[in-house]
């Protein structure tokens, strides 16, 4: 059995927003992992921990990257309108 890797792909202060790129990758096939999820929403030091990390196995990281870096493009903090 050939064992899988995975990779960092990003990391938020809020799992409110972790939630929202994990519905987006998972809706677009790419399982997602996130890690310190349950420690950051019991504490108010979400920096100190380093927030909640997304990890996707390294064979989809091009991909994902690629998807969240598309969703960022429009996102509703553009002060554009």
């Amino acid at each position: 059995m050939e064992e899988e890797k995975f990779t960092l792909l990003r990391r938020f202060q809020y799992s409110s927003e972790a939630v929202i790129y994990q519905g987006k990758l998972e809706s677009e096939g790419i399982e997602v992992f996130l890690r310190d999820q349950n420690l950051i929403d019991s504490t108010m030091y979400s920096n100190l921990f380093g927030g909640i990390k997304m990890y996707v196995k390294t064979e989809d990281f091009q991909r994902a990257n690629e998807i969240l870096n598309d969703v960022n493009l429009y996102s509703v903090d553009d002060d554009d309108q």
